[in-house]
């Protein structure tokens, strides 16, 4: 046994969360910038895993990952997070999954994917980030309906509208979705699955925005219409948690004006909120190394 490292990023809300036919799925936006790390130190003297009390969902999950194994043991779980909570970003999600690796690592064991999926389903509806690309991911169950690959590059610049959204009240709640709705989710699922697989950010954008426009009569979003009419002008995406409380604009990388979209658009949303309490923030990631902007 050694000293065990493990770390998960988080989200900006999903590019696409909705039903195929009756099953729930999503299609997740990792964001590596937001991650959570933890490490986890075995004891051989105790059986016990111990941690913060604000981690009892990871810990339970080391627990989980140990019987999974047939393996006896303890240990201490440390967590370390930049991932706001509430959110809808991810980060009871990231804190599982960086959890279980932790462990996994200390106690050598042969970890994938489908069995981080399979063990954080069993605690709380999960987000799909023990996946590296980007998946259409059953978040109910905890299983991975489809692999979709790398964004393209992209630029996100978003706010969090404020308040807190219980995730696991909200995956309870029944959803008025209709006929139309679910043609529109199966349009928004191809859209994203082109768009990701031609490199096409602009097909990925349609999509975002299609399950964002649904998602507003189950949970509307502040300022939704502006930032809509904005995402319209420079010929970007809507992004939004759909369990959450943040909303953003999805940008093209390689746009040759991007720099000057980006400054165009920070400014503009300084102007609609107009609330000194709400901090804008912005991403930069896809298939390129990522890396935080510096809004103004």
């Amino acid at each position: 046994m050694k000293v065990g490292k493990g770390s998960c990023n988080g989200t900006f809300g999903e590019l696409v969360q909705g039903v195929l036919g009756e099953r729930p799925f999503l299609i997740t936006l990792p964001i590596p910038t937001l991650r959570s790390e933890a490490i986890f130190i075995p004891n051989i003297t105790d059986s016990e895993i111990t941690g913060s009390h604000s981690n009892t969902k990871a810990i339970e999950a080391c627990k989980k990952l140990l019987q999974w194994f047939d393996m006896k043991g303890g240990g201490r779980l440390q967590i370390h997070s930049n991932i706001p909570a509430g959110k809808g970003m991810a980060s009871s999600s990231a804190d599982i999954v960086a959890a279980i690796k932790a462990a996994a690592h200390s106690y050598s064991l042969p970890l994938t994917e489908d069995i981080i999926s399979a063990i954080a389903s069993e605690i709380e509806p999960t987000d799909g980030v023990m996946y590296d690309d980007v998946v259409a991911y059953d978040y109910i169950h905890g299983q991975l309906i489809e692999s979709l690959g790398p964004l393209p590059p992209f630029v996100l610049i978003g706010i969090d509208a404020g308040g807190i959204v219980d995730t696991i009240q909200f995956n309870q709640l029944s959803k008025p979705y209709d006929w139309r709705d679910r043609h529109k989710f199966l349009e928004a699922y191809e859209l994203a699955k082109i768009g990701i697989r031609n490199k096409n950010l602009s097909s990925i954008c349609k999509a975002a925005t299609i399950s964002a426009h649904i998602n507003q009569k189950i949970l509307p979003k502040p300022y939704f219409s502006e930032f809509e009419r904005l995402s319209n002008i420079y010929q970007g995406g809507l992004v939004i948690a759909h369990s959450g409380t943040v909303i953003g604009i999805l940008l093209d990388a390689n746009d040759p004006s991007i720099s000057e979209v980006f400054s165009q658009i920070s400014r503009q949303i300084s102007l609609i909120i107009k609330n000194s309490r709400i901090k804008p923030f912005s991403y930069f990631g896809g298939d390129v190394n990522c890396k935080e902007y510096q809004f103004r």
